[in-house]
């Protein structure tokens, strides 16, 4: 079994221009405040300032810490077997097929999908996913693949668990992420879960689809304050359900 080395971990941004447009829109803002106090709309220059300022390091928490906070709840929750397949859809650096592969054993196997598109996550390619890997210690039960969601190439009833990390939200229009969603489900054997966390205002869209494509003990769940992004008007939710 492969050891984790001293080879430090990278983890990607997402959206990476998001919070930088934010934090910048948000520090010009209250320039312009400070240097222009016209009662008795200076009150709002200032308000709005500190709101985007505020959303861009409420960003910055998600993308760098919640999300994964978000992913160790659900797991403390789950019965993940050592011989367990994974398939993990947008996997990014890894970061949840990393935490799912160290939970199996020699039996077990976990795989990452992804189109590696920069604009998704900074620095998002193979070769760096793949060092993040090896650095965690779990090469030996891991691979990668280049792949669509909305054509996976992968083989049917053939996971535990599918799971997927702000990643559905990138699929466009909605008839594609349902596209995708059944995909998700094909993969999955009888019996198996689906978990996705995701943003963007589309959790009744998935529930109605996985709903249409069979799933049962189908669960809609706020992410809470660790999945905004900006504030809660652009929250995240974490839904779930079993394949029959």
């Amino acid at each position: 079994m492969n050891q984790p080395t001293h080879t430090r971990i990278t983890r990607g941004i997402d959206a990476p221009f998001v919070p930088i447009m934010y934090l910048i829109a948000g520090i010009l803002i209250l320039i312009n405040w400070a240097f222009s106090h016209s009662y008795p709309t200076s009150w709002v220059t200032l308000t709005l300032g500190i709101i985007m300022f505020a959303g861009g390091l409420i960003i910055l928490h998600t993308t760098l810490r919640g999300k994964y906070i978000i992913w160790q709840k659900i797991m403390s929750n789950m019965a993940i077997p050592k011989d367990a397949q994974v398939l993990d859809l947008g996997c990014g650096h890894g970061a949840v097929l990393i935490a799912f592969a160290q939970r199996l054993g020699a039996h077990g196997h976990a795989t990452g999908v992804d189109l590696w598109r920069q604009r998704d996550q900074s620095n998002n390619g193979s070769e760096q996913t793949q060092a993040n890997l090896v650095a965690s210690g779990v090469a030996d039960r891991t691979s990668l693949l280049t792949g669509d969601m909305t054509k996976l190439p992968t083989g049917d009833n053939a996971y535990d668990f599918v799971v997927s990390s702000f990643a559905f939200h990138n699929i466009k229009p909605a008839a594609q992420r349902k596209i995708a969603l059944s995909e998700a489900v094909r993969t999955l054997k009888p019996g198996g879960r689906l978990v996705i966390v995701d943003t963007n205002h589309n959790d009744r869209e998935y529930k109605a689809a996985l709903q249409d494509l069979g799933l049962k003990d189908i669960e809609l769940k706020s992410a809470g304050f660790n999945g905004w992004w900006s504030g809660p008007w652009m929250s995240s939710y974490v839904i779930q359900g079993i394949k029959k």
